[in-house]
């Protein structure tokens, strides 16, 4: 059986059209889309987007993307690391991302910037984007989406949606962003919450008074954000 590796293609045509519904496009939207695969989400984005930018690392697949789509007007394709290629300008990011890169490319996403999200993730990493304070789920990647985004599960994807099938269901979630943080937002939080269980007094040097004796594992994404700005 040939070695896909981390990614999982969409071929339940039906639910491709529901992503790109949710992503509610129209031909003033420049698209990023993170692991194409063979291209099946590439195409539809393409029928309704201005323009789409879209990443693929594996050769074999980028090779194959690039037959069936290297001509089409509207659509750009980056064969590589999308942790690691600059991205576009893009005002929305619509992806079946691959489950291992879902806490990075999340975080690089965010400083990045956009609109609008619909990413598709492994359910147990969507649950963690929603996580409530202090529930056993909440960490740095909880934080760092809420304070910044609007964050919603829209739906759930059946194993049977994918070739091959991953052994776990998937997540629709939408984000809508409304605070681009800068960088060092998301490298504070990843400080405080590598000791997310210790007050800050006692991981950081003069923190502000009315936060050094909480811990991050019990502040509010917005009480995160309050805290960054008096920090600075």
């Amino acid at each position: 059986m040939k070695k896909y590796g981390d990614e999982h293609f969409m071929v339940d045509d039906g639910m491709l059209e529901k992503i790109c519904k949710y992503a509610s496009l129209t031909r003033k939207d420049y698209v990023l889309e993170v692991g194409a695969g063979t291209g099946n989400l590439t195409k539809k984005l393409a029928e309704s987007a201005g323009r789409v930018f879209a990443i693929e690392k594996n050769q074999e697949f980028f090779e194959k993307l690039n037959s069936e789509l290297g001509r089409c007007d509207n659509v750009e394709l980056a064969h590589g690391d999308a942790t690691k290629i600059a991205f576009p300008e893009c005002n929305k990011i619509v992806s079946n991302l691959p489950y291992s890169i879902s806490r990075r490319i999340t975080k690089k996403f965010i400083t990045h910037g956009f609109d609008s999200a619909v990413l598709v993730y492994q359910k147990e990493f969507a649950e963690k984007l929603t996580a409530q304070v202090e529930s056993e789920h909440y960490r740095m990647i909880s934080a760092l989406v809420q304070s910044t985004c609007e964050v919603e599960v829209l739906d759930k994807i059946n194993p049977d949606s994918f070739l091959p099938q991953p052994n776990v269901w998937s997540s629709i979630v939408r984000l809508k962003m409304k605070w681009k943080p800068p960088e060092e937002y998301e490298k504070l939080l990843n400080t405080v919450f590598n000791h997310k269980n210790k007050k800050l007094r006692n991981t950081l040097e003069n923190p502000p008074e009315k936060y050094a004796d909480c811990k991050p594992a019990q502040m509010t994404p917005e009480e995160l954000v309050d805290f960054y700005k008096s920090y600075i």
